[in-house]
């Protein structure tokens, strides 16, 4: 029977993207990309679209997002499940794509946690080895202007009844239980990092700070291009970092 669900959820997700006006596709809306700060869809005008765009489906319970890209590139869906205080979505990816795909074996898969609530978006990182989950000591919170990493202690373990909040906790307040990362040897294995955003036709602009805006030398940190998905692209668009002038990376 699930499998049965499975292959109905993806043929209609299928034609959701290849015929919008067909039947099935009446329970989506087609627009060109995905908010995930408001959790809604951006610009629905089906006659001006760029592919990628995407078909979104909700209810009360869950959002379906597909991505429609162009010609045989393969389409992508993202599910968003409404847990009350927030929305959450799990990402797997394999370390190894090439040999997954030739053998569908799951090859030490990595999973991100997703909560998405008020405009920001948390994101924790870890595998599974022996059962268990093991941190990759990585949390990220995310906001239309600013981004904070952390790197957590190699000890660090955290529980699956409450994670939510306990993440939540961890990350307002980082500033009193987490060392900025300035170099020194006693704080690589727990720090943080803080990052500006500021967003320029369809690039990103990161200038690292220590949240106080006391910016660094050489504090331009990346510069990023995305399609017409803008920063909802999966693939997390493209560094173009390489072609910025020395003297134009501090502000």
């Amino acid at each position: 029977m699930k499998v049965f669900v499975s292959v109905f959820l993806f043929f209609i997700l299928l034609i959701s993207c290849n015929s919008h006006s067909s039947k099935a596709s009446l329970e989506y809306a087609v627009y060109q990309t995905f908010d995930e700060y408001r959790m809604m869809g951006v610009d629905k005008n089906t006659e001006e679209l760029k592919r990628p765009y995407v078909a979104i489906k909700r209810n009360d319970s869950t959002i379906v997002v597909r991505i429609c890209y162009e010609g045989k590139e393969q389409d992508n869906f993202l599910i968003y499940h409404n847990k009350g205080k927030y929305w959450y979505n799990v990402k797997k990816e394999q370390i190894d794509p090439k040999l997954y795909y030739t053998t569908l074996s799951d090859t030490l898969p990595i999973f991100t946690e997703r909560y998405l609530y008020n405009d920001t978006i948390m994101e924790y990182n870890y595998y599974i080895e022996e059962n268990r989950d093991k941190s990759l000591q990585s949390l990220t919170f995310k906001t239309r202007n600013n981004e904070i990493r952390l790197t957590l202690s190699t000890s660090f373990h955290i529980s699956k009844n409450n994670r939510f909040e306990e993440l939540k906790h961890i990350i307002n307040g980082f500033r009193n239980n987490f060392p900025y990362d300035d170099g020194k040897i006693n704080h690589r294995d727990k720090n943080y990092t803080y990052y500006t955003k500021i967003v320029k036709g369809d690039s990103v602009f990161l200038y690292e700070n220590d949240g106080k805006n006391n910016y660094k030398l050489v504090c331009l940190d990346d510069v990023i291009v995305f399609n017409s998905l803008g920063e909802f692209d999966p693939k997390n668009g493209k560094s173009v970092m390489w072609k910025m002038k020395l003297d134009k990376r501090c502000k």
